[in-house]
C-alpha cells in the first residue's frame, strides 16, 4: 500500500468533461443509464455496469454537470466464495465536490448493500483520509492479496510491511 498516486483537480476537470462529452448521446447518454436509488442533495446517481465493474456517476441536479465518478471492479483475485462480492473501487470528483460527503455517502450505500471494498496499492491521501474516516462506522482492515486469498493482517501503517502492493484496506459493513 503507497501513498504516491496524484491527480491534479485540472486533470479532473477535463477527464470530466471529455466523459460527459462522450457520453451525450446514444445508448450510453448519462441521461438514459438506469438511476441508483440513493438521496443526496442535488445529486443525482446513474448506473452503468461494464463487465467485471460498476461504474456510478455523480450529476448535479442543478447544471446537470457529470461532477464525479466511482468505479466498483470486481476484484480478480481472492477467495472464489467472495467473487463478485469484493469491489476494488476508485473515485474522481470535480474540485467544487470534494469534501462535500459524496463518495462516502455512495461508499456507505454500497457497503450497507453486502459488498466488500478493497483499496487499490496505491492511493491519494484524501483517498486514505475517505477509508480511515469510513472506517470509524465500518469494519476496518489490513488484508494481503493473493491470487488465491483475502488475508487479514495485524499490522499499522508504521509496518514496514504496510508499503508492499499486495496489502491492501478492506471495509465491510459492521
Amino acid at each position: 500500500m503507497r501513498f504516491d498516486f496524484c491527480v491534479n483537480n485540472e486533470q479532473i476537470e477535463q477527464e470530466l468533461a471529455s466523459l460527459q462529452a462522450r457520453m451525450q448521446r446514444g445508448r450510453y447518454a448519462l441521461s438514459n443509464l438506469p438511476l441508483m436509488d440513493m438521496a443526496f442533495p442535488d445529486i443525482e446517481f446513474r448506473v452503468r455496469k461494464i463487465a467485471r465493474e460498476q461504474r456510478v456517476y455523480a450529476i448535479d441536479t442543478r447544471s446537470r454537470l457529470l461532477v464525479g465518478y466511482s468505479v466498483f471492479d470486481i476484484l480478480p483475485e481472492g477467495s472464489r466464495r467472495l467473487h463478485g462480492t469484493v469491489r476494488s473501487v476508485h473515485s474522481r470528483y470535480a474540485a467544487a465536490y470534494q469534501g462535500r460527503g459524496i463518495a462516502t455517502a455512495l461508499y456507505t450505500k454500497v457497503l450497507t448493500d453486502g459488498f466488500v471494498l478493497v483499496s487499490g496499492a496505491r492511493q491519494s491521501r484524501a483517498a486514505y483520509a475517505l477509508w480511515k474516516s469510513l472506517g470509524r462506522r465500518m469494519r476496518f482492515d489490513v488484508v494481503k492479496i493473493t491470487p488465491e486469498t483475502i488475508e487479514p493482517l495485524k499490522i499499522s501503517e508504521r509496518d514496514n510491511r504496510f508499503q508492499d502492493l499486495d496489502v491492501r484496506l478492506q471495509l465491510c459493513a459492521p
